[in-house]
């Protein structure tokens, strides 16, 4: 009996001793084992062959194991058990599944099956020891001699990496956006300086195209007045509507390129859209239904009425084009706040108009050049192609914005935005002046005019009504004349004209010197480098080309207002 209590006694220590050699091999820490046996003790070490191999395993910052084909993990390295945040005791024996995501243990077991001699590589997430996700790659692959299958494994931690592609991504994204604002603000520069060339070519040939239609229209008016002939009174009538056809032309491209005088005043477009709607209503016809969708408390902007009015006609007009089968065109107001294409940057408050039908709609070729000047859809002969045109120079004139959104089959809405201003709005819509009556008496009317038809015509139309004319072709020639003692009761001068000195600074010079003298100011180009001086604001401007009544009439007032001052 107390042989049988040693021999039990002994195997147990045998068995602790077994058990703590296995902890050590699982735990690394053991070199080598020598083992007692019938032909004497034995001992296994991996001082010479497997050392190296394992002191290079350690070291290496990839995480190393070996698992058995049912993913029991037979060794690990240090980096593994430091990346799942575990020590190796947890790990060696065990199954690796316990820290593959369940979402992925399917992927992993996959990885293991069809590791063979080739290996297989495959990315999935871990779950470490304290609950915190990893990203890793594993590669696979089954060692080769072995009697038993052993799939050797490398882990590589995907989380700096990961990090890294997120901020390159990151930084793409910025640099994409910094691009495409570049682009924009390029985009801008080229229209600020195409707008900027079509500007001055356009008011060049505006002046000169405009006092050719002056002269012609002019002595027409003359022959009108002398005409007793049917006929050639109906001949002038046609002449006089391609003079004014000719006039609007060089009008909506003056438009299109900004250089246009606008009269703006702080308006509320409900206001004026209430006033237009009877207009409007009859130029889209019966077969278009009209709304008017105005937003409450929408605040004044600082527009030309009379532009505003024109530019809404037109748009009407286009969508009612648009529809010919009929529809549906809604007019709507409000306030939205848009980013300012400035240094300063900020959003500012913008009225909007949008004017938006259910047309047959505009694909994106069209769309891009519907703003461009000449640019049509329509027949040959239905249009000129500067309506829409006209409309842009318009709104960025007054420091607006435009957009176009269009769906082909769909319909198509325009959009204008004007800057808010603080400025109280008129209580109620300007009423035209009434006409002044032409002077009846007799006066003493200077005409500055560099171009010599015109400047014949104005003397001829003046003195026809029994005034006395004097003829300057510049500035400095009209100074020459007053300085010389003539008295002159009127001035009619050109706005730009040779010899360094505009009829701007000419009626600044005589405002100051002979304030009671009445002055008219006349120009060809309708837009001028530099806008009046504050004290000749109040001076009427006649446009070229105008007609005989419309000169009378603006003498008559000047001529009535320097008396009543006087």
């Amino acid at each position: 009996m107390a042989m049988q209590q040693q021999d039990v006694e002994e195997l147990r220590a045998r068995l602790c001793e077994a058990e703590e050699t296995l902890d050590a091999l699982r735990q690394g820490d053991v070199d080598a084992v020598v083992v007692s046996g019938a032909s004497g003790p034995k001992v296994y070490t991996l001082q010479d062959a497997d050392r190296p191999y394992r002191i290079i395993v350690e070291r290496m910052q990839e995480g190393a194991l070996t698992l058995s084909p049912d993913g029991t993990v037979l060794f690990a390295n240090r980096r593994l058990a430091a990346l799942l945040r575990v020590g190796l005791e947890a790990m060696i024996g065990f199954p690796f599944q316990r820290f593959v995501l369940a979402g992925e243990r399917e992927r992993f077991a996959r990885l293991l099956a069809e590791s063979g001699n080739s290996g297989v590589r495959a990315e999935f997430a871990l779950r470490a020891a304290d609950g915190g996700d990893i990203a890793v790659s594993m590669s696979a692959i089954e060692l080769p001699d072995q009697e038993q299958q052993i799939i050797s494994a490398i882990v590589t931690d995907l989380t700096l990496q990961k990090q890294q592609n997120r901020e390159l991504a990151e930084m793409n994204a910025k640099l994409l956006a910094t691009m495409a604002e570049q682009e924009r603000v390029e985009g801008k520069l080229r229209e600020a300086q195409k707008m900027e060339a079509v500007g001055r070519l356009t008011a060049g040939i505006a002046h000169d195209f405009n006092n050719l239609l002056m002269a012609v229209a002019g002595n027409l008016e003359l022959i009108q007045t002398h005409a007793m002939d049917d006929r050639l009174l109906r001949r002038l009538e046609i002449s006089q509507r391609a003079i004014q056809r000719g006039a609007q032309l060089t009008y909506q491209l003056l438009a299109f390129a900004r250089r246009r005088t606008l009269n703006p005043a702080a308006l509320r477009v409900n206001d004026l859209l209430r006033e237009s709607e009877p207009l409007l209503r009859r130029a889209v016809g019966d077969e278009v239904r009209l709304v008017l969708a105005l937003g409450e408390e929408v605040g004044a902007c600082l527009i030309d009425p009379g532009e505003f009015q024109a530019a809404m006609l037109n748009l009407v007009i286009n969508a009612r084009d648009a529809m010919p089968a009929g529809g549906s065109l809604t007019i709507a107001t409000g306030e939205v706040a848009l980013d300012e294409l400035s240094r300063e940057g900020g959003s500012r408050p913008h009225v909007m108009v949008a004017v938006s039908d259910t047309g047959h709609g505009m694909p994106d070729e069209v769309r891009e050049r519907a703003f461009d000047p000449f640019f049509t859809t329509k027949e040959v002969g239905k249009g000129t192609g500067l309506g829409l045109s006209q409309i842009y120079g318009f709104i960025h004139q007054s420091d607006g914005h435009t957009a176009i959104d269009s769906t082909v089959g769909v319909g198509t809405s325009i959009k204008l935005y004007f800057p808010r201003t603080a400025a109280r709005a008129a209580a109620e819509s300007q009423v035209a002046a009434s006409v002044a009556p032409i002077a009846a008496d007799a006066r003493t009317v200077l005409v500055v005019e560099d171009n010599s038809d015109v400047r014949e015509f104005l003397t001829e139309t003046l003195e026809h009504i029994g005034h006395t004319v004097i003829e300057a072709p510049t500035g400095p020639a009209a100074l020459r004349v007053l300085e010389s003692g003539v008295s002159v009761d009127a001035v009619v001068t050109d706005v730009l004209m040779p010899d360094g000195m505009s009829g701007f600074e000419l009626a600044s010079r005589i405002r100051h010197r002979l304030p009671r003298t009445a002055i008219v100011v006349t120009s060809g180009a309708a837009a001028f480098s530099a806008p009046p001086p504050e004290a000749i604001r109040d001076i009427p401007i006649l446009h070229k080309p105008f007609r005989r009544d419309e000169l009378l009439r603006a003498l008559g007032s000047a001529l009535d207002r320097s008396k009543a001052e006087a």
